[in-house]
């Protein structure tokens, strides 16, 4: 994902940051501590 930005791969990063706040926002539901572990910050 970070590739994707680094690359200036607008579309791409946007699908992707799409994706990933899903599939956090899943875990997160499911009980799963991703602060720790989360590497993206904005």
């Amino acid at each position: 994902m970070l590739l994707a930005r680094k690359e200036n791969a607008t579309e791409t990063y946007a699908k992707l940051k799409d994706e990933y706040l899903t599939i956090k926002a899943l875990l997160n539901v499911s009980g799963v501590n991703l602060v720790d572990i989360d590497k993206i910050k904005e």
